[in-house]
């Protein structure tokens, strides 16, 4: 495979390797948006496992569920209990009504984690309900500045796959995107998109201090493909993408059943964990040196 054009050459320039510098946050919250407009690309189960894994590492995380299929939620074993949703806060936080956020955080215990969840049948109208409204990309980013969310050392806030105002608002309400590229083709020619919608934003064509990291996921090792698209990101974006790569197994499928991460089990056979809990270790260094 011939190496893979970039279509923005102002993209190209930014990321080249050894201009990409990453200006490390001081501040005690940070929040992460895992972003792509493509589906299957992992996004859920790095949204989790690194919640998951973060909390492993002794920090306080609170993990939020903005993907209108709410399988994130489903993952998480949530089930209705009468309490507001991310969907209920919205709406709250729009007309200026009072939100009482104890009421709105769950908390996983098996993992020892914080969650807001979703439901699909709320969510679903949240974008046609904030077209229009007065700065409608803003919405999430008010709700994190409470002081009841200044306790967490990361908010992660798992995406659905488009480019919606749900999306707009975690890219507004983020210091960093995470970006899962599936190592295929068609994941790869995503990226562009979801940077120029991260300039739209951000109003901001320096996006490189906007993101953490690009994430090669469902690397099939010993094909020829995985390497040569995830070598095209490499070219492409330079010290972006992050030096570990996700591997394609079915044990991210089986832990949905079980609700719980692929980091939890300390096995020697889990590659799977092992993978995510460098990429953590990726992370906590990118974002705190």
């Amino acid at each position: 495979m011939k190496p893979i054009a970039v279509q923005s050459v102002f993209y190209f320039n930014k990321f080249k390797s050894g201009q990409f510098v990453q200006t490390r946050s001081k501040t005690m919250k940070k929040t992460i948006a895992i972003v792509n407009k493509k589906g299957g690309v992992g996004k859920t189960t790095t949204a989790l496992n690194l919640a998951a894994g973060l909390s492993k590492e002794g920090k306080r995380i609170l993990l939020i569920d903005l993907d209108q299929q709410a399988n994130l939620s489903f993952w998480l074993g949530y089930e209705f209990d009468g309490k507001p949703t991310i969907a209920e806060m919205i709406m709250f936080s729009v007309s200026g009504m009072y939100i009482d956020y104890n009421t709105c955080i769950r908390h996983f215990s098996s993992e020892g984690f914080d969650y807001i969840p979703a439901l699909s049948a709320s969510l679903d109208g949240i974008p046609s309900y904030l077209a229009g409204k007065n700065d409608c990309t803003n919405i999430i980013k008010k709700l994190l500045s409470a002081d009841d969310f200044n306790k967490y050392d990361y908010i992660i806030i798992d995406c659905s796959p488009s480019g919606d105002l749900l999306v707009a608002n975690a890219i507004a309400a983020s210091d960093r995107l995470l970006i899962p590229v599936q190592c295929d083709i068609m994941s790869y020619n995503k990226v562009n998109d979801i940077l120029q919608q991260l300039v739209n934003v951000k109003n901001d064509t320096d996006v490189s201090k906007y993101i953490l990291g690009i994430l090669g996921t469902m690397y099939q090792k010993g094909t020829t493909h995985s390497k040569e698209v995830y070598d095209a990101l490499k070219a492409s974006y330079g010290d972006l993408v992050f030096n570990t790569t996700i591997s394609h197994k079915t044990a991210a499928k089986n832990a949905v059943g079980y609700h719980q991460s692929s980091v939890k089990s300390t096995a020697k056979t889990n590659t799977l964990g092992q993978e995510y809990m460098a990429v953590v270790n990726e992370i906590i260094e990118r974002m705190e040196g």
